[in-house]
């Protein structure tokens, strides 16, 4: 059976497809300026209706992306999802004409190649384009993934981290009032950029003293919500603020009144180097690494560190946190604690 594909009609200028006894409009205008836009509506209107999807051997790189992201718009929220578009449209700006079966690694190679400035970002576009068609995979849409072979960059280890004296002097540098409160929020509790920047008044309990988000990075892995214990100090930000924001984010930007964004946080950090220049690793997940390495240090266990980080089991505190073998001195004490 012959597979319905666009086709352009000199005389309405315009793109069409047909689709048994219809013929649907596409896009309408000069041949080469629309013909991206035809084939780009023609891959999502594929990806309406599955009964209208090409056979396996035929079916594109893009319709698997398209019906994926169509998948995560009922599945995950709308961060995750924009994470999701940003790395396959870039991909399928390259790929997407080319047939499942076409697609090799060397293809991904090439992808990356062509970005030379990712640098955590290759592992992200990764596991981006083999979710997709590890999905795709699982759902029927294709037999397999060409790409399954296909290795994550490893992870980029950060060579350092904040001590406490640093992140105090990171505190002292930030002019307004409201960043701080967000980054001392993240010195309190050790919880990812991103927890602090949702977290709502609902997500409070003030009688537990701790923040409840059903919402976060490792939901599907922990199978259970995120829990944030609060300190004193992060019980009395996490008040004043409910006092103000009574309704959305309670940490929000000084100006637009919005929560602090992904790239905004990057942003004011950068900013913060430049006025830091001896603290060039001051990134917010800095912040993340010496809250763990503090911890372990002041002889809180393993375990205890990973339900304080919202880990599932104690791998990444061990493998990415605790920084131990870079605190010389402490090291020595406990080397001379073992012979004692």
């Amino acid at each position: 059976m012959r597979q319905p594909k666009p086709w352009y009609r000199t005389s309405k200028a315009a793109w069409y497809v047909q689709l048994g006894d219809r013929q649907i409009q596409l896009a309408k205008g000069p041949k080469a300026e629309t013909e991206k836009v035809a084939w780009d509506a023609f891959y999502k209107l594929m990806a309406q209706d599955p009964a209208k999807l090409p056979k396996p051997a035929v079916i594109t790189v893009a319709v698997v992306c398209d019906l994926f992201l169509q998948f995560a718009e009922t599945h995950n929220d709308a961060r995750t999802i924009r994470w999701y578009e940003g790395y396959l449209q870039d991909f399928c700006n390259s790929f997407g004409r080319l047939k499942v079966e076409e697609l090799k690694p060397f293809h991904i190679t090439r992808w990356l190649d062509a970005h030379p400035g990712w640098k955590a970002a290759r592992r992200h576009a990764v596991t981006a384009v083999k979710r997709a068609f590890n999905w795709a995979e699982k759902e029927g849409v294709i037999p397999a993934s060409p790409v399954k072979s296909v290795s994550k960059p490893p992870v980029n280890k950060r060579p350092a981290v904040l001590t406490k004296a640093q992140r105090l002097e990171v505190l002292a540098a930030i002019p307004d009032e409201e960043f701080r409160l967000f980054v001392e929020a993240m010195q309190e509790s050790g919880a990812r950029p991103s927890e602090v920047a949702r977290v709502t008044a609902r997500d409070v309990d003030l009688k537990l003293g701790i923040w409840v988000l059903d919402k976060h990075k490792t939901r599907r892995k922990t199978g259970k919500p995120r829990v944030i214990y609060l300190t004193p100090r992060l019980l009395a930000i996490t008040k004043q603020l409910m006092s103000k924001h009574p309704e959305g984010a309670l940490f929000r930007g000084p100006r637009l009144k919005k929560p602090f964004g992904m790239h905004g946080i990057c942003s004011r950090f950068r900013r913060l180097k430049e006025k830091l220049p001896h603290l060039r690793h001051a990134v917010a997940y800095a912040i993340r690494h010496g809250y763990a390495t503090d911890a372990l240090m002041n002889g809180v266990g393993v375990a205890q560190v990973a339900e304080l980080l919202g880990h599932k089991d104690t791998a990444m505190v061990t493998a990415h946190y605790s920084h131990l073998a870079e605190q010389s001195a402490y090291m020595k004490e406990v080397a001379r604690k073992a012979v004692s």
